[in-house]
């Protein structure tokens, strides 16, 4: 593993007069500016912690409040005194066991404020900023310390106040939709990640990481006016000795498409890998056995080994009705023999991921994670788990951590959102918290996620192809798996293997990668299109979509390797067919701008070796 590490710490102790402290990221991009409210200012105590924070000198945001109630004893958000000032710095790359990318960045400036509070019982705040080239991020600590035995958090008073005129993309629900807003227009509990774009041209995307023993955040506008959000938690945190918070965070970039290129500032906040043996997580390309019956099993079997996808999945109702509690997941349904069907995958190379309601789970984990090891599952898809409250984030990762002994990947569906977990336990291999193609959104949706969901990492979208009602073109549908991140991809949904998936233009996507060791944006405005290209070894996948409106969009090819030809197989929308898909194939180099013409709802896709 290459890795280069620097840490240094300096203590500084004031008089508590000293109110200012910044830090800068590393490149000199990105301030944070710490201060107390003073005696002039009436908006809120004197004491009161507050920051902001600039990228390349504009404000991204403007001073802003910090702060906590506590229940049953007073909130620790006003008349505090600085106490001590810690500086540490790191300079480190690190290789994820599966991601976006081979290698990730890990640099940044930290400074650690310690605050004490200037009436009785003079109790102690530390709250942690982290400044860097990709954005910025900030937790609390609150030490264990006479008064706070038990700590009880009842309200985040976290604020982020933005210039006038910021818009953000506002969504609500765990499968909402977005839609762009000025600030003031949020309602209550708005999820995260926020993507925002200021007048002056700073596009952020605020998200929150490290959740392990902390509630799910949301955040909404405190009085509907003006330019401020505040942190809404969703149920009390607790812990006794004192307490660490969640991080908020916020990557930062002059253009949309930097939010997904530094979109691993997520995993930069969590843990590192806890697993000693990670040979057995494979990401990989997935279908669904919708007949739930023997025969039909092998049958896709032997599809999925033609066309070169890795895993089926037994989705819902093979074991039982959904959330009977009567219904044991160890026994298959009648004409489901599934250890045959999971001895005859393994034979065609094909893995079996299994569904488990949350009941069955929360029920008997124990019992079936060993079962379904022996069996030869490779992986679980939990659907309907509850999230939100510290309690369900724990019961969440302890399951990941189970399944982890028992040689399972994870892939979370309906409400759970990544928050970073994956780089600790790389087993959660993939999460839904997104509005899919199960729900047929249209090309304005697809043109939203690259900017706003996928600014936190995997999103099971499963793009389907041959599914009636989809609504965007046959090239547009094509180029998803590369748009869009997910180590598990679910291409076919509700689709039988029939004599349709062997549409010429489907060869794009015969052992198409999952994973990427380097991804570009090349191009996108959020909302309008996105054009993403991403490497496996040598080989170059390239995705472009458009929203609803026709548009021309050039691909700048200048991302390929200088002096070097390729060959590259051009998919595009036939311009006098509805149902047709064009292939071409062409030289290029890094010197070529390749012009596409796309329909409404239209998209190209490129394979370049």
């Amino acid at each position: 593993m290459k890795l280069i590490y620097l840490l240094f710490v300096i203590a500084v102790t004031y008089s508590g007069r000293l109110m200012s402290q910044t830090v800068n990221s590393p490149d000199g991009d990105i301030r944070i500016e710490f201060s107390l409210v003073g005696q002039s200012r009436h908006n809120y105590p004197e004491g009161t912690p507050m920051y902001a924070v600039s990228y390349k000198g504009k404000p991204f945001l403007l001073s802003s409040r910090l702060g906590f109630d506590v229940l049953g004893t007073a909130g620790i958000k006003s008349f505090l005194k600085v106490s001590d000032v810690l500086r540490t710095e790191r300079r480190s790359t690190w290789k994820p066991v599966y991601g976006e990318r081979g290698e990730y960045p890990d640099n940044y400036n930290e400074m650690s404020v310690v605050l004490e509070e200037t009436l009785f019982p003079h109790r102690k705040l530390k709250i942690i900023f982290r400044a860097y080239n990709e954005g910025i991020a900030f937790r609390y600590e609150i030490p264990a310390q006479k008064g706070f035995e038990k700590v009880v958090i009842n309200r985040e008073l976290t604020e982020f106040v933005f210039p006038q005129y910021t818009s953000v993309w506002q969504s609500y629900g765990h499968e909402g939709k977005y839609s762009k807003v000025y600030v003031n227009e949020i309602q209550p509990n708005c999820e995260l990640p926020l993507t925002c774009m200021t007048a002056n041209g700073v596009y952020g995307a605020i998200f929150e990481a490290g959740n392990s023993n902390y509630p799910r955040a949301y955040v909404q506008s405190p009085n509907r006016r003006g330019t401020t959000l505040g942190i809404s938690i969703r149920g009390e945190a607790k812990s006794a000795n004192g307490i660490t918070t969640a991080w908020r965070a916020i990557t930062l970039a002059e253009k949309p498409g930097g939010l997904i290129e530094n979109n691993y500032l997520v995993l930069n906040l969590n843990d590192p890998c806890q697993l000693t043996d990670t040979s057995w997580i494979k990401p990989g390309t997935v279908m669904r056995e919708i007949d739930l019956n023997t025969e039909a099993s092998f049958k896709l079997i032997d599809f999925c080994a033609r066309k070169g996808i890795d895993y089926i999945l037994y989705d819902g109702l093979w074991y039982g009705p959904d959330k009977d509690i009567k219904s044991y997941p160890g026994t298959p349904k009648s004409g489901l023999d599934l250890p045959a069907a999971i001895r005859y995958a393994k034979e065609k190379g094909i893995g079996v991921f299994l569904y488990l309601d949350k009941i069955a789970v929360e029920r008997y984990a124990d019992e079936l994670f060993p079962l379904y090891e022996k069996w030869g599952v490779k992986g679980i898809k939990p659907g309907f788990v509850s999230t939100g409250n510290q309690e369900w984030q724990e019961w969440i990762e302890g399951m990941v951590k189970k399944a982890a002994k028992h040689h399972l990947m994870v892939n979370i569906h309906d409400a759970y959102r990544p928050t970073g977990f994956s780089r600790t336990y790389p087993n959660l291999i993939t999460q839904e918290g997104i509005h899919g193609n199960e729900q047929q959104p249209n090309a304005d949706h697809d043109a939203m996620l690259p900017f706003t969901r996928f600014t936190i990492g995997a999103g099971d979208y499963t793009p389907g192809y041959l599914r009636a009602g989809l609504q965007s073109t046959w090239a547009h549908r094509l180029a998803l798996p590369i748009l869009f991140y997910s180590p598990a991809q679910f291409l076919f949904w509700r689709e039988r293997p029939e004599a349709r998936h062997d549409r010429l233009e489907l060869k794009l996507w015969e052992n198409i990668p999952t994973v990427w060791d380097d991804t570009k944006v090349i191009d996108g405005s959020v909302g309008e299109y996105a054009v993403i290209a991403r490497r496996s070894g040598t080989t170059w996948y390239v995705g472009g979509i458009t929203n609803a409106n026709a548009r021309t969009l050039v691909l700048d090819c200048s991302f390929l390797k200088s002096g070097k030809q390729y060959k590259a197989t051009i998919y595009t929308d036939d311009t006098l067919s509805e149902d047709k898909v064009d292939i071409e194939t062409r030289k290029v180099s890094g010197k070529d701008k390749l012009t596409f013409n796309l329909k409404n709802s239209g998209g190209f896709a490129l394979r370049i070796e």
